[in-house]
């Protein structure tokens, strides 16, 4: 059979979600047919977002197509040209659809949720909006309507349709959408056979979800109403209403796990063939009754969802425990801290420093780096460059006199250092400008990156090793700074001495010799051989403490990259913490509880999840042949130009956790984890039989769990009837193997292989015959419920209960909506009909209504309405009598209506009607707002003039009334000055 998902409002979609997530778990069985697809329809575009809370799914979206999604909305224009076309939608907005041009023009572009117009204009009819919305996108709704009836039967020929419509009657969306869009289901049916089952969801408090929406109760029995109505018509077959109380005065779930049952009875409605209630119904055929209902449900199964999703964050973790530590321990897998890292031997720590260019040689500028340098020779060493020097300059002073060589052997040194020396002077060849060295760092921290990426990536290295690893050239980095600090400082002393000895000895030569002396030329060359040797160490010196220098300035540029590129690794690395720990909560989260009590629905235990962990998950071939696919998965989807800062920047983002999460929950499809269920449904059925006293504790707790989500008082409700189905699937055949248990051949820590193993599923003796009969109503009462036969591997156990031909007036949550309705429509007057699409239909009253309370209203208002001078007294044209006549005037003071009320106000409290009651209220806030009986004066004369009243009426009513009459119109006049006072302004 085909079915049909209506999600109307936040609900709608809430409840649509919570469905999708059991049905990507289901494994459909041989035979079985069934098909469903969603339409959502919603005012707020927030909730079809794909980011939106509830969209997502290990990992994987659940968004249905654009064209299943249906945004109600219309701009001012549009809704004008609406209501010109059609007048009789003009009373959504104005009462009798007066005005509706100024009342458009105060709400303007419609742009913001049904819900958010209470909010932004008080007062306004959030539902009638909600009319005018459906009807402006009619042929939206029904192109999407036969769009995904025509999808249903393209996939499956089948002439029936159920439509399960799901509301929240308290919402605006799905409250003012509701009566509407039965109408046009009837009038326009998606399919031949249609039936029509509205899900609807009462509004009440709880301690999840707070109160309700201002007016959400009292708007849901204005719903009730017209439902009641609409079940008259026909429009929909059934009605499962739910609340907060069971029908055993308890309150068991939040408003979240209300939706959640909900969802969880549409799957098994779906899952279910063939259809245990009523088949729909032909076109054509005449429409039965709606009925009320509601419903209860228990299962035993293993929780296919949550089992899912903790074996995949399991292996998840699994793949983070890789990525961060690659710590592979026998019988443990991957684990999560950090293996011995081994101390990098010296040749090949070598290799790695030369290879990063971080050798002496490359940080003295010695080698070249081809990305910068090109093919250009290595430099000159500077021994090898003041030699060639040197002897040029011993050259050049063989021209010269020997009384000028030491003078010019000084200016050839101080040329060399300041022009000579590599063509450009020691300044120029050590002084590099700091982008200059920026560049060679930044190359250098891209060979390391470059380095340690491609050796995480190909598994060489863990994420953690590198870190470790660059933390350890970082230190060795940070011990060359002061040794090379100390030789600059003793180069500089060495300069500073060796020119002071320069100094000296050209002040000795400067004192005059003897004649005879100068003449021989005797002591010169002894002279000019001490000079150079000074002046080569000094030129040495000098160099060498330049180089020193821009060493220095160069290793400062490379730490300050390298740490950089540490901090890249490190952030990557406090994300995969992050995320282990998201992880690891969430895989808790999805675990069984430690100690399952009796009647706990999920039958699969934490000792079977840890067999299934091993078999799936942690046995070393499986682990590897997972992870070695995860891990590829990653490294593709972060791509070919992906570093350490990209990493840490996607790794935390919600798009990579969300494909990390999908991809794992794809190594584990459903059928994968059938094994897993059997096997718990099997261990649960082997307790039972090993403990017969659990069966009857099973028995009461199942029982107790299908309790109808709804208090009804079976005295109120002779009619109604009760339906329950029973399913169970078919037990194994005898000898049947099963093939989960066989293991493949491992290696065990020794290294020899561990043989393969094949057990046989034990067959249980518990029938399912024999379930049906045990879990009959207790005391034996009854018939046993309706038995189903699902498919051998399911191995849920489901309990399905449904009480129909409720009537509205038995249900404890509609009793206490029509109380509070009831107060409200003595507060509100008129308003207080704007809860309904139509305020001229005559709805069927769903309780009695309370007499005397609308009588004591009608005397606080005919009461305060003739003191303030809203009644008249005008004889009767026929008898000359005099009559109280309400006369309600327009701005200008021209009369628009009259009413006769009665001969005096005790009859006009008899014969009051509601409508003239709520206009006439009206009137009375309105005058009493306007400002002219706000003083102390005009509150006094209002009190008097009421006083008067109250005694004429006790004068002229027969004496044994007079205490009856004297009570019930003085408690009137207190609740008038009461009225006054609050709307009266200061």
């Amino acid at each position: 059979m085909n079915h049909l998902y209506l999600g109307l409002g936040g609900a709608g979609v809430r409840v649509w979600q919570a469905l999708r997530r059991r049905l990507a778990c289901r494994i459909e069985p041989a035979g079985r047919r069934a098909v469903l697809e969603p339409l959502l329809i919603d005012t707020d575009p927030k909730e079809f977002r794909d980011e939106a809370p509830g969209w997502r799914h290990l990992g994987s979206s659940l968004v249905p197509p654009a064209q299943q999604r249906l945004l109600l909305g219309a701009s001012a224009a549009e809704l004008h040209a609406l209501l010109r076309a059609r007048p009789e939608l003009r009373a959504c907005l104005a009462p009798e659809g007066l005005d509706w041009e100024a009342r458009l023009l105060e709400l303007g572009a419609f742009d913001a949720p049904l819900s958010q117009v209470a909010a932004r204009l008080p007062g306004w009819p959030s539902r009638r909006l909600g009319r005018l919305l459906l009807a402006h996108g009619q042929g939206r709704v029904r192109l999407a309507l036969d769009a995904v009836s025509q999808a249903l039967q393209a996939r499956h020929t089948h002439p029936s349709l159920t439509l399960h419509l799901v509301v929240q009657l308290g919402g605006a969306t799905g409250a003012g959408l509701l009566i509407d869009l039965l109408q046009l289901l009837r009038q326009h049916p998606p399919a031949t056979r249609c039936s029509v089952h509205l899900h609807a969801l009462l509004p009440q408090d709880d301690t999840a979800a707070g109160r309700p929406a201002p007016l959400a109760e009292i708007q849901a029995y204005a719903v009730l109403r017209e439902l009641q109505a609409a079940a008259q018509e026909g429009l929909f077959e059934l009605c499962l209403l739910s609340a907060r109380t069971d029908e055993r005065g308890l309150q068991p779930l939040d408003a979240a796990g209300r939706e959640q049952r909900l969802a969880d009875w549409i799957f098994q409605r779906v899952s279910g063939e063939p259809e245990w209630l009523a088949p729909p119904r032909a076109a054509g055929q005449a429409a039965r009754r709606g009925e009320f209902a509601a419903f209860g449900l228990a299962e035993r199964a293993a929780d296919r969802v949550e089992l899912r999703s903790h074996l995949s964050h399991e292996l998840l973790l699994r793949l983070l425990a890789q990525l961060r530590y690659n710590h592979w321990r026998p019988g443990l897998g991957f684990v999560t801290h950090p293996r011995p890292v081994p101390v990098e031997a010296m040749d090949a720590m070598e290799t790695l420093l030369v290879g990063w260019g971080l050798s002496e040689a490359h940080l003295q500028l010695a080698a070249p780096l081809p990305e910068i340098d090109g093919d250009s020779p290595p430099g000159t060493p500077i021994e090898q460059e003041w030699q060639a020097l040197e002897a040029h300059y011993r050259q050049l002073i063989e021209l010269v006199a020997p009384a000028r060589r030491a003078t010019e052997l000084r200016r050839l040194f101080e040329q060399g250092l300041e022009e000579r020396f590599r063509g450009q002077g020691i300044d120029a060849a050590f002084d590099l400008p700091d982008h200059a060295l920026r560049r060679r760092a930044v190359v250098v921290r891209q060979r390391v990156e470059s380095t340690l990426w491609e050796d995480w990536r190909e598994g060489r290295r863990a994420l953690h090793e590198c870190g470790h690893l660059l933390a350890a050239v970082l230190a060795d980095l940070a011990d060359r700074i002061e040794p090379l600090r100390q030789e600059q400082h003793g180069l500089e002393t060495q300069a500073a001495l060796l020119w002071q000895q320069i100094e000296a000895a050209e002040q000795a030569a400067s004192v005059r010799p003897g004649m005879l002396a100068r003449l021989r030329g005797q002591a010169a060359p002894a002279d000019v051989e001490a000079l150079i040797e000074r002046l080569r160490e000094y030129a040495l010196a000098r160099t060498r403490s330049a180089a020193v220098t821009l060493t220095l300035r160069l290793v400062a540029e490379i730490e300050a990259q390298l740490t950089t590129l540490q901090g890249m690794i490190d952030a990557g690395e406090m994300e995969l913490a992050a995320l282990v720990e998201t992880t690891d909560a969430a895989a808790a989260a999805a675990l069984p509880p430690a100690r399952p009590e009796a009647g706990e629905s999920r039958l699969e235990t934490r000792e079977l999840l840890n067999h299934w962990r091993q078999q799936l998950i942690t046995r070393e071939t499986m682990q590897r042949e997972h992870l070695r696919v995860l891990r590829a998965g990653l490294f593709a989807r972060l791509g070919e130009q992906a570093s350490f800062r990209i990493f840490a920047q996607r790794i935390g983002e919600a798009a990579t956790c969300d494909a990390l999460l999908a991809a794992c929950a794809q190594r584990l499809p459903p059928a994968q984890l059938q094994p897993a269920v059997a096997g718990a449904w099997d261990a649960w059925l082997a307790g039972l039989q090993a403990e017969p006293e659990r069966l009857a504790r099973e028995q009461a707790a199942l029982r107790a769990q299908a309790a109808v989500s709804l208090l009804w008082s079976s005295e109120e409700a002779p009619g109604a009837s009760i339906q329950e189905c029973l399913r169970v699937p078919v037990p194994p055949e005898p000898g049947e193997a099963q093939a989960d248990e066989t293991d493949a051949a491992d290696e065990d820590e020794g290294g020899g292989e561990v043989a393969a193993r094949t057990a046989t599923r034990p067959v249980p003796t518990l029938l399912p015959a024999d379930l049906a009969r045990l879990l009959r109503r207790p005391g034996g009462a009854g018939t046993a419920p309706a038995l189903q036969m699902r498919a051998e591997g399911e191995g849920a156990l489901v309990l399905m209960r449904l009480v129909r031909g409720l009537p509205l007036q038995a249900l404890r949550p509609v009793q206490e909506l029509h109380r509070l309705h009831e107060a409200h429509r003595l507060q509100a007057g008129r308003a207080a009909l704007w809860l309904q699409l139509d305020e001229a239909a005559c709805l069927p009253e769903l309780l009695a209504v309370d007499v005397q309370a609308q009588q004591a209203r009608a005397r606080t208002v005919v009461l305060l309405a003739e003191a303030l001078g809203l009644l008249r007294h005008e004889p009767e044209p026929l008898t000359g009598a005099p009559v109280l006549v309400h006369v309600s005037l327009d701005a200008d003071g021209f009369e628009i209506a009259r009413v006769r009320l009665g001969r005096d106000p005790l009859e006009a409290v008899e014969q009051a009607r509601e409508r003239v009651l709520h206009d006439l209220f009206d009137e009375v806030c309105a005058e009493l707002q306007s400002g002219r009986h706000g003083s102390p004066e005009a509150i006094a004369g209002l009190r008097d003039r009421m006083r008067d009243r109250i005694e004429m009426l006790r004068r002229q009513s027969p004496p044994t009334q007079w205490d009856t009459i004297s009570r019930d119109w003085n408690e009137a006049a207190r609740e008038a000055m009461k009225l006054i006072r609050q709307e009266c302004p200061r």
